[in-house]
């Protein structure tokens, strides 16, 4: 069947396109929403599609079957051009990678780390250590259970009870 769709594809045949996108279209679509799964991205979705399809038709000829199945060259050609895709939508948008961000954006300025410092001394010293870890240093939860040998759960307790006390400081009535 595979050698069939491709001998057509390669003549150029629509039919053989017709029999291809039967074949392993949905596994295509599949590979694209998996991939452009961001509300931004979902828009171009199509366009990938189409352009997977087109890509395919024009390169088929230097399909090796010795290689690879003709649905893993096929799904290798969809990553490639949606994760393409994915880096021309962030281009367009400005998006900084979280890996690019400066060390600490979030706490340069020296009177908010004194604020932060002050709240801090409301809680417990466990609880302060692990709002330090998890919201100055950003460490993760599961970093932080490691490190203090406790489960994830009870740091998301910790910051949670520990959130709720210094809400408590600005109204009391909550």
């Amino acid at each position: 069947m595979e050698k069939e769709i491709i001998a057509l594809l390669i003549k150029r045949d629509f039919l053989g396109l017709e029999q291809f996108i039967d074949l392993l279209g949905s596994d295509i679509v599949k590979c694209i929403r998996a991939l452009l799964n961001h509300p931004e991205e979902i828009t171009y979705r199509k366009e990938a599609e189409n352009e997977v399809f087109y890509r395919i038709w024009q390169k088929i000829a230097s399909y090796d079957a010795d290689k690879s199945s003709l649905k893993t060259w096929s799904l290798t050609i969809t990553r490639n051009i949606c994760l393409d895709k994915k880096r021309a939508i962030i281009r367009a948008q400005n998006i900084i990678p979280m890996e690019q961000l400066p060390e600490s954006p979030l706490v340069d300025d020296y009177f908010e780390k004194e604020n932060f410092l002050d709240l801090l001394q409301n809680l417990s010293e466990e609880d302060q250590l692990i709002f330090l870890k998890y919201y100055y240093y950003q460490d993760t939860p599961s970093e932080i259970a490691k490190e203090l040998t406790m489960d994830v759960t009870q740091v998301y307790n910790h910051l949670s009870r520990g959130r709720k006390k210094i809400k408590e400081l600005f109204d009391p009535n909550i």
